[in-house]
């Protein structure tokens, strides 16, 4: 038995080496045959040289180092297409993913799941991250049909042959946990405690959560399109229903309310109100459209800079 550790890591220099001993200590406690893969994702400090540094004192340890910045879930999918394992267990290198539980992911694997999730029992801090988080898990789980459980991470492992399914899906645009999701495959889960950063600071920002969680909803269900649709069928209908009663209140029974609606005033906001849709519904489609003209490029994924990786296929 072999397994992959997949590592995509940006800007982590401070804290890679202690990462590092930490993953060592667990993988040899057990006596683990290994190999580790750091996936740089275009890092601008010293990440890289810290990387080439380890890996002169470790045989096991494959750098993939990417010519520029792509992403995290392309630097996931670089990682898995590197891994000769018969799993996969990817992990950040901040710390927050405890390797101490590499052991009992595998005992999942021993029991039969081919894919196990970790799951943060601590939730996120700060008030604002915290409702994005609650409000993402619910609006998505609604709209893509999935479970996807409040707290999962990328903390998580698969079989080779979820790999391999997985390495079939060409989307450009991806969200790794939705293409496992939708992958299927028995799975179990591991609640853990998540620990402070072991250095500097975190550079997912809430701008890069905002743009995950659309990208999400958007690559993994089309419901919106079909929200709106179903709300311009709603609204067309209570506006006729609305214009019938006025019709009836003001100029058949001569205004008994008091409503007093000039019929300028009338026509005015129902063009508004109809506009206003329209445009919502026309940003709605141009997410779709812009995510069919990225898939039309067929461009790849990633690009490596081989020169500067060691031990990759």
């Amino acid at each position: 038995m072999k397994i992959s550790i997949v590592v995509p890591l940006y800007n982590e220099e401070a804290g890679i080496e202690k990462f590092h001993h930490l993953l060592k200590e667990a993988l040899d406690e057990n006596q683990y045959n290994h190999e580790i893969i750091y996936v740089n994702d275009g890092s601008t400090d010293n990440s890289l040289h810290v990387l080439n540094k380890i890996a002169k004192t470790d045989s096991h340890i494959k750098v993939v180092n990417f010519s520029r910045n792509f992403g995290k879930e392309y630097a996931l999918s670089a990682g898995y297409d590197q891994a000769e394992g018969d799993m996969a267990i990817s992990m950040d290198s901040d710390g927050q993913h405890p390797p101490k539980l590499i052991s009992k992911f595998i005992d999942e694997w021993n029991s039969g799941s081919r894919v196990v999730v970790g799951i943060r029992k601590n939730s996120e801090k700060g008030v604002s991250k915290k409702l994005f988080a609650k409000l993402y898990y619910m609006v998505f789980n609604r709209l893509s049909g999935d479970k996807t459980i409040p707290g999962s991470t990328d903390y998580r492992l698969l079989d080779k042959q979820v790999i391999a399914e997985l390495t079939k899906l060409k989307e450009n645009n991806r969200i790794t946990r939705g293409l496992i999701d939708w992958l299927g495959f028995k799975r179990s889960y591991i609640y853990f405690e998540s620990p402070e950063r072991i250095a500097g600071k975190a550079t997912y920002s809430f701008r890069k959560l905002l743009m995950l969680a659309q990208n999400s909803i958007v690559s993994m269900s089309s419901t919106p399109l079909y929200l709106f649709g179903l709300l311009g069928t709603l609204i067309t209908a209570v506006s006729l229903l609305l214009g019938l009663s006025v019709i009836i209140e003001q100029l058949i029974l001569g205004d008994p309310l008091n409503w007093n609606f000039t019929g300028t005033a009338q026509l005015s906001i129902l063009i508004l109100f109809l506009i206003g849709l329209v445009l919502v519904s026309q940003g709605i489609i141009s997410l779709y459209i812009s995510q069919i003209n990225l898939e039309s490029k067929n461009r790849p994924n990633y690009v490596i800079d081989k020169e500067n990786s060691i031990g990759i296929k």
